[in-house]
């Protein structure tokens, strides 16, 4: 029994020490095919960078986000969004994500959200912060991204885990029989009957679970249940599609497994 004792500490030392020192800062930029019905020709291949969770803060250094701003400009994407959570509680910690995060560039320009951690430290702040860099931050608002006489509707929800989420609000004037993509930190924006229809939402918030072990899979999802049913990657349904960033950074310990951080890419194709 010692021995046994003995090896399961060794084991658990072993994949904490690969999780801190490998895979949590172990980047992927991912591609995914979204197929968007009556996509306008215009639009066709448009690509979408999506950055979340970065949490900027004592686990995660400033240098680590500077890494992962290099990673979605690599991509080349015609626009950029960032889903939610730039710091996780220390309001010092605002002006310093906000400006490594200015550097994101795209033509279409860079949109925003804001997460459940970013209301914990101050959203007012953080959202100044991103705005004033030139990030958009649309706030239960929707916009139009044109081109030439084509057009794609945008719209973001706060968040939803403060109850600040509107999503009748978010969409409002929306017309849901167009393409729409919705940002929205937290998935169970999925769930919602206001969202029935919408094209693509893309979300953040799981970190896809961070920590995912063999055969029972995240732990979180034990903890949280349905609110994290949908942990990452694409999710369909009715012909509305979901989907959910691992992010990159973390929470609680610093470490991941099973779950390696993302800077996902979104091309939309025509249905």
């Amino acid at each position: 029994m010692k021995w046994a004792g003995a090896a399961a500490a060794v084991g658990v030392a072993g994949a904490s020490a690969y999780g801190g020192l490998f895979e949590a800062w172990d980047y992927e930029l991912t591609e995914t095919v979204v197929p968007v019905r009556d996509l306008p020709e215009r639009f066709e291949g448009f690509r979408i960078a999506q950055v979340s969770d970065v949490h900027h803060g004592r686990l995660v250094p400033i240098e680590e986000v500077r890494r992962v701003v290099e990673l979605a400009n690599a991509a080349r994407a015609d626009m950029i969004a960032l889903t939610g959570d730039y710091t996780t509680q220390f309001r010092r910690y605002v002006e310093p994500c906000a400006e490594a995060l200015a550097e994101l560039k795209a033509p279409e320009g860079v949109w925003a959200v804001l997460g459940n951690h970013d209301h914990n430290t101050d959203g007012e702040l953080t959202k100044r912060a991103l705005v004033r860099r030139g990030i958009s931050v649309l706030t239960n608002e929707n916009t139009l991204l044109r081109r030439g006489a084509d057009s794609l509707q945008l719209a973001g929800a706060d968040d939803w885990g403060w109850g600040y989420a509107d999503f009748k609000r978010a969409l409002g004037g929306v017309d849901l029989a167009r393409p729409t993509l919705l940002l929205s930190h937290e998935p169970i924006a999925f769930d919602m009957e206001e969202t029935r229809g919408v094209s693509l939402i893309l979300s953040g918030h799981t970190h896809g679970g961070q920590v995912c072990l063999p055969v029972v899979g995240s732990p979180v999802k034990y903890i949280w249940g349905k609110y994290l049913r949908h942990l990452s990657g694409m999710y369909e349904q009715d012909g509305a599609r979901l989907y959910v960033s691992r992010g990159t950074g973390m929470i609680g310990v610093p470490l991941r497994i099973g779950a390696r951080p993302e800077v996902a890419v979104l091309r939309l194709q025509r249905a």
